[in-house]
């Protein structure tokens, strides 16, 4: 159990700083940091953040890496329908940014980071 709460630590952490990085290298930077950091965030950041959210029944019940190839496809598949979303309702209202779109997309992620948190906190006073 410990174990499990270190890794949603670590994770929830990676995945935090680089939604933080995201936002203002959405606006500005060099070109080479930007797809370094805004690619992979963009590809896997809002879907890991809503497994760790949601933490499904049949992955709560798996243990090590069986359950790691559902985990991934899952969070692929949240992220990149979130950003073509995301990219459709700005296209058909006629705003097109996309730096704000990737800042919209890194606040969800940290939204759901929080209370990810916020549920593990109470957890632990719980008990």
């Amino acid at each position: 159990m410990a174990y499990e709460q270190r890794a949603v630590g670590i994770t929830s952490a990676v995945i935090g700083a680089v939604a933080l990085a995201s936002i203002p290298l959405s606006f500005t930077g060099p070109a080479e940091l930007r797809l370094a950091v805004i690619g992979p965030f963009l590809l896997a950041g809002p879907g890991t953040a809503l497994i760790l959210f949601l933490k499904p029944a049949r992955l709560q019940k798996g243990t090590g890496f069986e359950v790691l190839p559902l985990a991934a496809a899952i969070a692929v598949s949240f992220s990149l329908a979130s950003g073509i979303l995301l990219s459709t309702a700005m296209l058909y209202t006629g705003f097109w940014h996309p730096s704000v779109a990737v800042s919209l997309l890194a606040v969800l992620t940290l939204g759901l980071l929080a209370a990810v948190d916020r549920r593990s906190r109470r957890k632990e006073a719980a008990r």
